[in-house]
């Protein structure tokens, strides 16, 4: 290998590791992307040979040890919360917590961090939109007295179905309550007309949404007709809002 090969391979092993440092700290959302580049680029530098091996291992060393201690403090700056969401004692299915800015309720911190009380038909409207970043959630059934009962957060993909490839041996019960499709988002009520005009901006908002259930109830109960039904109670909601701002107690009978 020749000097001028070898520096070729060093120099573009240091620009893929900058690139996937960049890519597994600040981009971290992209660490998929970043992490391939950033072995490639390591690899670029070992292979280097006309570099001694110190010259070789501490920049490898510096941009690991960067990563490493500058991960803590991105993901404090970046996630949301402290959330914690208090749902009625006997609620099931879908809860929407829409931003409609200028109507809902005005979302304070607390020592809890932010905190929303949903209410007994499971559309809670705030004011503000709240920034994205990692969740820190945490989801609790409340009874008429104000007890807390911790609802865990379940994934549909730990259970097995007959197109599952690789079969979850530690499954849950299917008829075990908890939280699923937690941290989902969207958007809704965009409407462009012909002369590429947005419309309706009366009912245009964005959402965070999740589901208080049981797995076998996703599908079996809570279906086509449920979601329907609750879509157009939530567009009424929406509708009314500046009339009809839901009260932070709202959750409570």
């Amino acid at each position: 290998m020749t000097n001028r090969t070898s520096n070729i391979l060093y120099y573009s092993g240091l620009s893929l590791l900058a690139v996937g440092a960049f890519g597994l700290t600040f981009a971290a959302f992209f660490a998929i992307i970043g992490l391939p580049i950033f072995i490639v680029g390591l690899i670029l530098i070992l292979t280097s040979r006309k570099k001694t091996w110190k010259a070789r291992l501490i920049p490898i060393g510096l941009f690991i040890i960067g990563i490493v201690a500058f991960w803590p403090i991105y993901r404090a700056m970046n996630t949301v919360g402290p959330e914690t969401f208090l749902i009625p004692e006997d609620y099931r299915g879908r809860v929407n917590i829409i931003y409609k800015e200028g109507c809902g309720i005005k979302l304070e911190k607390s020592k809890e961090g932010l905190v929303y009380e949903i209410p007994n038909d499971g559309i809670l409207i705030l004011d503000k939109e709240q920034k994205y970043g990692f969740i820190d959630q945490e989801y609790y059934l409340v009874d008429q007295k104000g007890k807390r009962t911790e609802l865990p957060k379940m994934d549909v993909r730990d259970f097995n179905e007959e197109w599952t490839a690789e079969k979850n041996p530690d499954e849950p019960p299917r008829d075990k309550l908890g939280v699923f499709h937690w941290g989902r988002t969207g958007s809704s009520g965009i409407v462009v007309n012909e002369n590429g005009i947005v419309d309706n901006e009366d009912e245009q908002y964005t959402f965070k949404e999740f589901y208080v259930s049981t797995y076998k109830n996703l599908s079996e109960k809570f279906n086509f007709k449920y979601e329907r039904k609750f879509d157009s109670i939530r567009d009424r909601r929406i509708k009314n809002c500046h009339q009809n701002t839901v009260p932070n107690n709202a959750y409570r009978k």
